[in-house]
């Protein structure tokens, strides 16, 4: 998973010393007894501030990362996060692998068009909940612990098919390339709707309404059916299309091992 935490960086303040130093410029009054706590800075590790970057990307979009901005959310001084990284692009690497993560498959199914199944479905709905996933790995090669481990499971998927490592490499570029573009098409509703802070059925309607009116006029007869999102159905559909185009060039029964 994550690098070891260094233990560099902590940026603490005891909260109950009646004498905690403050900012020259911050007026004070009463007790130092009266006064509501100070609030603390927490104690930093790689772990938090990566799983604070993550939270703050799910929310905001990738847009919202910032070495300021993450340490704003851990109450620290961006100089902390330093301690830890050299750049913004080094968090958001980590952020990466930290997510790549949740696409490794526990114990995926044996049959290889059922493992890559699997692996993409599971790839797909992890770049559901991370919305700014796809556009991260889209800017810089996934190489973390976890990008290795997601991509050792599919290889391990096409061991029992006797391919040559470039053909197997090949299919797996496939597969991610169309899983990939899948998500970034269902993700482009996605992000419209956050940027305007319209619901999913308000998207929808108007969605649905512009392409019903063109249908109407006679300008676009056929489009109307594509105001619905890609549902589950239609990925499943889809990348058995791509996969049985690869088995029918080998040989193979769709379905067989």
């Amino acid at each position: 998973m994550s690098p070891t935490p260094s233990t560099q960086g902590l940026d603490q303040e005891p909260a109950d010393r009646p004498n905690a130093r403050r900012g020259a410029s911050a007026p004070v009054s009463g007790s130092v007894w009266t006064r509501p706590p100070r609030p603390t800075r927490r104690r930093l590790s790689l772990e938090a501030i990566v799983r604070a970057a993550v939270d703050l990307a799910d929310a905001e979009g990738l847009d919202a990362i910032t070495i300021r901005r993450v340490a704003a959310e851990l109450n620290a001084r961006p100089m902390s996060l330093y301690s830890f990284m050299d750049r913004k692009d080094d968090l958001i690497e980590l952020m990466v692998d930290e997510i790549l993560g949740e696409m490794v498959l526990g114990e995926p199914p044996k049959d290889w068009l059922a493992a890559l199944h699997a692996i993409a479905a599971q790839t797909r709905a992890v770049g559901r909940r991370h919305p700014w996933l796809i556009a991260a790995i889209m800017q810089r090669p996934a190489l973390g612990p976890n990008a290795v481990r997601h991509a050792e499971q599919s290889m391990a998927a096409l061991a029992g098919l006797g391919l040559e490592r470039e053909e197997a490499r090949t299919l797996l570029i496939a597969v991610d390339a169309f899983t990939m573009g899948f998500g970034g098409l269902e993700l482009a509703g996605h992000s419209m709707r956050q940027r305007d802070g319209l619901t999913e059925s308000q998207w929808a309607d108007s969605t649905g309404a512009y392409l019903d009116d063109l249908s109407r006029a006679g300008r676009a007869p056929h489009l109307a059916q594509l105001a619905e999102e890609p549902s589950d159905q239609a990925f499943a559909t889809s990348l058995n299309w791509l996969l049985a185009g690869f088995a029918a060039s080998h040989g193979k029964t769709i379905g067989e091992p």
